[in-house]
């Protein structure tokens, strides 16, 4: 008989990851799920036959039982249903990536997880990749001596897509703190991404006390790398990981990086927060403590585009740096025309 009792908040695409790792742990059962739309909650929840349905989380924080939460709804969402799952007594949560769009936001969630003796995680999958996890292993054995430069190009907006790149390279690294950061950011048409304002380019260098950088490009233009291609190069080789495993180049020669991948990282995600929570481990990998250095890389980009200076670490608790330079006017549209990247069409740039 399961011991754990777990609910969903948000049924969208993603939620699926995450009903599927509940309904395949042996020690949990899915009990509930919630969404803003009847119509999404009913639908996945009927595909996954789950009993309880609501459209308000709060209402379901009250009625249920809850152990484990995962939070799949939109990440400017995230802190008020982190906060009050917290509040609510809900000892372990999984969130989606990113956090929070701030380090006000993250701090929030913080400070009520502290509180309450709640354990957050977040929902950075690539900790679990098996080529994530070998390469660690390989760039800690020295493999590429010491890492000198992790580059990463995406799209999709930096704190969309990039924080995965940010995070991997801390991860890869041992998670090694931030001390100083630049970065530029460019945004002429009204851009969003789930409703949330986003900039039109981005790239950023980040110093790291192991004496890496760490350089971050979103949606930079042609020619560039290819998406979802990062390389961390060491004074004795280069580590370089894609989507669909990772490569090893050094004095020995060039090697696919075996790691077999037989379990879904949503499932290995989901056990280790059961794990840390029961004892077994720890600290889960994608701990909220981890994580909000990720959150404060990312805000140091936009703040260093902010000041036109570099920043340095550790930041100020304080909300978007992105957010206030598109309230002040200092990203002014050129390009009229409001819209969502996940929803077409987009505007013309002349």
């Amino acid at each position: 008989m399961a011991s754990l009792r777990a609910g969903v908040v948000g049924a969208g695409s993603i939620s699926r990851r995450h009903i599927t790792a509940w309904q395949a742990h042996p020690d949990v059962e899915l009990t509930c799920i919630a969404d803003i739309s009847e119509q999404a909650v009913n639908s996945r929840a009927d595909e996954f036959g789950i009993s309880n349905r609501y459209t308000r989380f709060a209402d379901m924080f009250r009625k249920e039982d809850i152990d484990v939460l995962s939070i799949c709804t939109w990440m400017n969402t995230h802190a008020e249903i982190a906060v009050a799952a917290a509040e609510a007594d809900i000892p372990g949560i999984l969130s989606e990536k990113p956090l929070a769009g701030s380090l006000e936001e993250v701090d929030r969630i913080l400070d009520a997880a502290e509180r309450n003796g709640t354990r957050i995680a977040v929902g950075h999958h690539h900790r679990f990749r098996g080529a994530c996890v070998k390469g660690r292993e390989l760039v800690l054995g020295g493999a590429i001596g010491q890492p000198v430069l992790f580059h990463g190009h995406t799209s999709g907006g930096l704190l969309n897509n990039g924080t995965h790149f940010v995070d991997i390279a801390r991860y890869l690294m041992d998670d090694p703190e931030p001390v100083w950061a630049i970065g530029q950011v460019v945004r002429h048409t009204d851009r969003h991404e789930r409703h949330d304002p986003i900039e039109d380019l981005c790239a950023g260098i980040v110093a790291l006390e192991n004496g890496a950088r760490i350089l971050i490009e979103s949606d930079m233009p042609e020619p560039a790398p290819p998406d979802n291609a990062m390389t961390l190069q060491g004074t004795g080789g280069t580590l370089v990981v894609t989507s669909k495993g990772a490569r090893l180049l050094n004095d020995e020669g060039c090697q696919d990086v075996e790691a077999a991948q037989e379990t879904d990282v949503g499932i290995l995600q989901a056990a280790e927060l059961v794990d840390w929570m029961e004892g077994r481990v720890d600290e889960h990998r994608n701990a909220i403590r981890k994580n909000r250095g990720v959150i404060e890389i990312l805000m140091g980009i936009y703040e260093s585009a902010r000041i036109r200076d570099t920043v340095t670490f550790p930041l100020a608790s304080r909300p978007s740096p992105l957010h206030r330079m598109i309230d002040d006017g200092d990203l002014p549209v050129t390009v009229p025309g409001k819209y969502d990247i996940r929803i077409k069409p987009q505007p013309d740039q002349d």
